[in-house]
């Protein structure tokens, strides 16, 4: 288990960098920009290519191919936004297609766990504003906590996977 995960030094760094970016993009901006997600499937079509020669773009090619297979329905219903969905697709291309399926089950069940945290801390914030007289913080509070911040899911359903089968 090394820290590049096979790609190289500079390819490893970049894969867990931009879990770090995208992490942080969507905690400050409840979003996942799509020169963002552009950017990493290029560098991980990049970094297959390096390791794999054109054997590398089929695996690249499968991982995004089970991203979308698996986002599709979810994205349809509302459940993810654009930019959540995406951005499987491009980590697809990082952990080809069984570490992608692994990596969106597991981040799933984070998002769960995300979900249920961020509305047991958004229900005691609104409490306590609200008994304070403060309705319009509670308002604002709840706008700004509706949504989970599933890149941080998917983020770390990637890092596991790619430790495991990578």
């Amino acid at each position: 288990m090394a820290f590049d995960l096979g790609f190289g030094p500079l390819f490893g760094a970049l894969f867990w960098f931009s879990l770090i970016v995208v992490s942080d993009c969507d905690l400050l901006l409840r979003k996942v920009p799509n020169l963002l997600n552009a950017a990493i499937a290029l560098v991980g079509c990049s970094a297959q290519l390096y390791v794999q020669g054109a054997a590398g773009l089929q695996t690249a090619g499968l991982g995004l191919a089970v991203g979308l297979g698996l986002v599709i329905v979810p994205f349809a219903l509302r459940l993810y936004r654009g930019g959540d969905a995406k951005l499987v697709m491009a980590l697809g291309v990082w952990l080809g297609a069984e570490a992608t399926l692994w990596m969106f089950l597991l981040g799933m069940v984070l998002g769960g766990l995300l979900a249920a945290a961020s509305l047991l801390v958004r229900r005691r914030a609104s409490k306590a504003l609200t008994s304070k007289g403060a309705f319009a913080e509670s308002v604002a509070l709840h706008q700004k906590t509706q949504t989970v911040p599933m890149a941080v899911a998917f983020s770390l359903g990637a890092a596991v996977s790619a430790l495991r089968f990578l």
